[in-house]
């Protein structure tokens, strides 16, 4: 039968077992660094003794200058290193250097005073020792560094942080549909208007041209007769659609001196003008208003476009931010499940999670 523990009960397990661990560490440094401290302390009592011994005699002058030499520096540098010992974290970093001491102190020092260095060896090798079974225990002891707590809330956190920028994505994606699907419907309509514009416009050039067309062939006699208000439509004949009553005025006036074409053409002025200049300016009241209208819709067109674009670019920023998150959370989610890996391994039993 597998045993499982919850996840709750687990992690206070744990921070419980951890101060138990924390507890038994202190009083494992505060042990071994009382032994540590024993050592030193000898060491730096055989290096005082060290230091004030006399030299063998008839021992060679050159050899004598330079063990004495070695033997000034080999204490002046271990009691610096050993006096900086405070703590077993302190030991670790320094056995490295009284390594290298023991490698290179002087082979002249050694030879006259052997014994004093080998009892010196043998205590620093004791240290060594000391350190060493230290930091087995310390292993053993030691718990993992682990903070699921920390991780768990995390991971609710991004979460809920995707959570809500997945719903703001699905807004911004409803909002582009109904841009899109405005835009598609705005565009028929705009075609519409700027095709019946472009027709009035036709219909428009069309009446003008049939006008003046009929008009201008009263030009010529009308310049013959040389009648002064007759002047302005003799230099263009637009002027019969901007002042046609004033033009049908003179037509009448001029009518009996015409000429049996030229009276077709005035009949036909007579006639016909007062209502093709009704309906021109109707059409021409018809062009404004399409033309406020097809102004307003490319105006609405305009600012969808800039709303969708708006829009689309919020929503590769959002995609991006989730990308993000999800690379996150999915980095957190294997670091908790590697915690809780470990987890099982401190207690022996199952997670439940």
């Amino acid at each position: 039968m597998v045993v499982r523990l919850k996840l709750e009960q687990a992690i206070k397990s744990y921070e419980l077992l951890r101060k138990q661990r924390e507890a038994e560490l202190e009083r494992l440094r505060s042990e071994y660094f009382n032994q540590a401290s024993e050592i030193i302390e000898e060491i730096l009592r055989v290096l005082g003794e060290l230091e004030k011994k006399e030299p063998p005699k008839d021992v060679d002058p050159h050899l004598l200058r330079v063990a004495l030499r070695e033997r000034d520096a080999y204490v002046s540098t271990l009691r610096r290193i050993l006096g900086g010992i405070t703590s077993m974290e302190e030991l670790e970093l320094k056995l490295g250097e009284i390594s290298k001491l023991h490698v290179g102190h002087g082979r002249y020092l050694i030879v006259l005073f052997e014994k004093d260095i080998y009892r010196v060896n043998g205590l620093l090798k004791e240290l060594g020792e000391i350190y060493g079974e230290y930091s087995l225990k310390i292993r053993e002891k030691r718990l993992p560094d682990l903070d699921v707590a920390r991780l768990i809330s995390e991971m609710e956190k991004v979460g809920k942080e995707i959570s809500s920028m997945e719903q703001r994505l699905g807004e911004l994606s409803l909002l582009k549909k109904e841009l899109e699907s405005g835009k598609s419907s705005e565009s028929p309509e705009l075609d519409g208007l700027v095709k019946e514009k472009n027709a009035l416009e036709v219909k428009l050039r069309t009446l003008q041209t049939e006008a003046r067309s009929k008009a201008s062939k009263l030009q010529k006699p009308l310049k013959r007769m040389r009648i002064p208000e007759a002047a302005p439509f003799i230099e263009d004949t637009s002027y019969i659609l901007q002042r046609p009553e004033e033009f049908m005025e003179l037509v009448r006036k001029v009518y009996p001196s015409l000429d049996r074409e030229a009276k077709k053409a005035a009949d036909w002025l007579l006639q016909n003008l007062p209502d093709k200049v009704q309906e021109m300016a109707e059409i021409e009241k018809q062009i404004a208003l399409i033309g406020s209208r097809l102004e307003s819709a490319r105006k609405s067109v305009a600012a969808r476009e800039e709303s969708l674009k708006a829009t689309e670019e919020e929503i590769k920023k959002i995609e991006y931010e989730l990308r993000k998150l999800r690379n996150r959370l999915s980095s957190i989610e294997d670091e908790l499940e590697r915690e809780l890996r470990v987890l099982e391994e401190v207690f022996g039993e199952k997670i439940e999670r």
